[in-house]
């Protein structure tokens, strides 16, 4: 597991703490307001945290390649340590304006820094979620409109049915904040496994974590 992805574990602690107190709310009218003040909070977080992992997991990956360059074992001449160090001035500057992740965006992100396609490694097949990779990046597209929107004090999408309750308007729920949750956890989990194997075989590093 990489360290950036320990630190989205971290970071979800906070989701997890505003699911227990949606529990401890008492229903009624104001109580329900104060539910989707927290289904809104959890889903900004969880879409912060995804964004902050695969900015974090790329620079843990430049400072892989740079410790094995460095490493005597690896015989690198010095040549390639000073053309590398000016690349990775350059994909530091790319990661810090990655401020909009949805799949293209990210896969943009990984392909313009090393190489590695994360769209294949989404496919989602487990019990009820029977998902391409295309269904994947459709469902991580609308949770980042649905963060944009509440940070930019929109309207949710009303064009997504599950997003819909019984009265045809989008609205978020707990059940709903669960599964975004999920959605990222999933999606983190996948990309560490599938870009620590791209590192390793197209890019020749001992197994970064």
């Amino acid at each position: 597991m990489s360290e950036a992805l320990t630190k989205f574990s971290e970071q979800l602690v906070l989701v997890d703490q505003l699911i227990s107190i949606h529990g401890k709310l008492q229903t009624g009218r104001g109580r329900r307001h104060e539910q989707d003040a927290l289904h809104r909070a959890g889903v900004v977080l969880t879409v912060a945290a995804w964004q902050a992992y695969n900015e974090k997991v790329l620079l843990e990956a430049l400072d892989a390649i740079a410790a094995n360059l460095q490493d005597p074992a690896a015989a690198a001449p010095s040549w390639a340590l000073q053309t590398f160090n000016m690349r990775r001035a350059q994909l530091a500057s790319s990661i810090k304006k990655f401020n909009t992740p949805n799949d293209v965006n990210t896969r943009d992100l990984y392909l313009d820094s090393l190489g590695f396609n994360p769209w294949p490694s989404w496919e989602w097949r487990q019990g009820r979620r029977q998902w391409d990779s295309n269904e994947v990046r459709r469902r991580t597209n609308t949770w980042v409109l649905v963060r944009h929107s509440i940070a930019h004090g929109f309207e949710l999408p009303n064009n997504v049915p599950w997003l819909r309750g019984e009265n045809g308007d989008a609205r978020l729920t707990l059940g709903l904040l669960k599964e975004c949750r999920g959605h990222f956890v999933h999606l983190t989990s996948k990309i560490d496994a599938a870009f620590s194997d791209h590192l390793v075989m197209d890019h020749n590093l001992p197994r970064p974590w």
